[in-house]
């Protein structure tokens, strides 16, 4: 056992650990092609991207904790417990963060999970009197009197799972804020995930079926979009469906709402001509996460339902033209909503990215774009200003979204399905695209019901997945330095002689 530098407390247990992640995931090896303007076929984009952000799932070492060590810190005298494990690694824990995490029934109410002190109540420099490993791995401290605390001393209990997420520093990081396995897709990947039983799920399962509704959520995480069929006839289903996830989101459409033409419409929507791709209420705060859409009637000839996977065209920029994509992430656009005595504006760029450069939401809603303010885009690349009327700049935002739109729109990306009644497609409005064919109204019926679920809403159902599913996010490295390091990106920088056009630093 280690020597500790000041008081050695006794330990006894196992931690089971999440030690080594799986390495760093091959993107492809599939042939490259390349024509003058594109860099190759978006099909083989979409397989050699299929786990642009897959995040390896952690493996349980079992390492034992040999040592404990309390001490204070020679700077700011801050008491500190420090783990060590037996493969070399330590984790040091502040006790003023332990003792404001206490768990204990004293310090958290057992019945409603709220937190029965502030934070300023604690002493600066809480005392624990001994720390030591349970047998189940979980950490117990014994806290010395305080005057956040019971008069006495009281014990905290704080589970390995804690433990596991602490020594990858996950548990602060909110894991629900980091996207799970997300897998772009073109026309033929989904239609062959749809083919082999994947993406859709029956009204009775989603709403009786515990294991078939995970699965078929899990799905709607990875690729943005799933299909509920037999649905009962009647407007409140759609709302029944969603609220399997969670409450629903109001707009000032209200909780649910109509889709189906009619005259003079204050949204294009509600019209039988053609709507683009589109994602709904880009001008909204909060954005909606989820849209639902149920089908009640669709006799009509045309209105063609068309999804488009915006992640899988926003990597092909990436991938293929980076000065286009730093375009795309940093100017932001105006979308705007002006009827009905409603006012809605919003900024924001087509692409926003997470911290570690992964690709968090897309904003790409031309009928609700508002006309561009000249200081919106009066930056250039590089951070400096120019004039304030600088067509340059609209030219260039403009070209990066012409081919942001292009892979959007090309034939082989959309995915074209004609709803039926009874059923109800479930789709990540901050990822994908949506919009419809022109319908004849003379010739039929279409009414589809629809509502929104929020982000929040959405995150916390991601939570309770990766708890039935375990898995923890250990530090990885970044996107940027996994492509950079994958056979695929050899492939295509060898095409580009000596210029790559992927690095771990661009």
């Amino acid at each position: 056992m280690p020597q500790p530098p000041r008081i050695s407390l006794a330990t006894a247990g196992l931690l089971r650990a999440c030690l080594a992640p799986t390495a760093p995931s091959t993107l492809g090896r599939y042939p490259f092609s390349h024509s003058a303007r594109t860099a190759f076929r978006s099909h083989t984009l979409t397989r050699a991207l299929r786990s642009e952000n897959t995040r390896p799932q952690a493996s349980s070492n079992g390492a034992k904790i040999p040592g404990i060590t309390m001490h204070e810190h020679p700077n700011t005298n801050e008491g500190a417990l420090t783990l060590e494990f037996d493969d070399g690694g330590h984790l040091d824990l502040s006790l003023l963060w332990l003792r404001d995490s206490c768990p204990c029934a004293h310090c958290v109410d057992p019945d409603s999970g709220q937190k029965n002190f502030s934070t300023t109540a604690l002493p600066n420099h809480p005392k624990a009197q001994s720390a030591n490993v349970l047998r189940d791995g979980s950490l117990q401290v014994v806290w010395a009197p305080d005057s956040a605390g019971p008069k006495g001393p009281h014990t905290a209990v704080f589970p390995a799972a804690d433990i596991e997420a602490w020594r990858h520093d996950v548990g602060t990081r909110t894991p629900h804020l980091l996207p799970g396995e997300r897998t772009p897709w073109d026309k033929a990947t989904y239609a062959a995930l749809l083919e082999s039983g994947r993406c859709r799920i029956t009204y009775q399962d989603w709403l009786h079926d515990e294991d078939a509704f995970w699965a078929a959520f899990a799905d709607l995480c990875e690729t943005g979009m799933i299909f509920v069929s037999g649905v009962p006839e009647g407007e409140a289903e759609v709302a029944t469906i969603a609220q399997r996830i969670g409450i629903l989101q109001h707009t000032f459409y209200g909780f649910t709402w109509d889709v189906r033409s009619k005259p003079h419409a204050e949204n294009v929507a509600y019209t039988s001509q053609f709507l683009g791709l589109h994602q709904d209420l880009m001008y909204h705060n909060p954005i909606p996460r989820l849209q639902l859409l149920h089908c009640l009637a669709n006799s009509c000839e045309g209105g063609e339902s068309i999804f488009s996977d915006g992640l899988r065209a926003a990597l092909e920029v990436r991938l293929t033209r980076q000065h286009l994509y730093r375009r795309l992430k940093s100017h932001p656009i105006h979308f705007h909503y002006k009827k009905g005595g409603h006012s809605y504006e919003r900024k924001k760029p087509v692409i926003a990215e997470y911290p570690d450069g992964l690709i968090a939401r897309l904003h790409w809603s031309p009928p609700f774009q508002a006309p561009f303010r000249r200081e919106s885009m009066a930056k250039t690349e590089s951070g400096a200003f120019t004039a304030p009327n600088d067509k340059a700049s609209l030219a260039k935002w403009k070209e990066a979204a012409t081919v942001f739109q292009a892979s959007l729109e090309a034939p082989d990306n959309v995915f074209e399905v004609k709803l039926k009644p009874g059923e109800c497609v479930i789709f990540d409005n901050t990822r994908l695209q949506h919009g419809r064919r022109e319908f004849v109204t003379g010739l039929g019926h279409r009414w589809l019901k629809g509502t929104y679920i929020s982000d929040q809403v959405f995150r916390a159902v991601q939570d309770r997945l990766q708890g039935r599913r375990g898995v923890l996010t250990p530090d990885l490295p970044t996107f940027r330095e996994q492509l950079a390091a994958s056979e695929w990106t050899k492939v295509v920088n060898k095409h580009y002689r000596g210029n790559p056009i992927v690095s771990a630093t661009q």
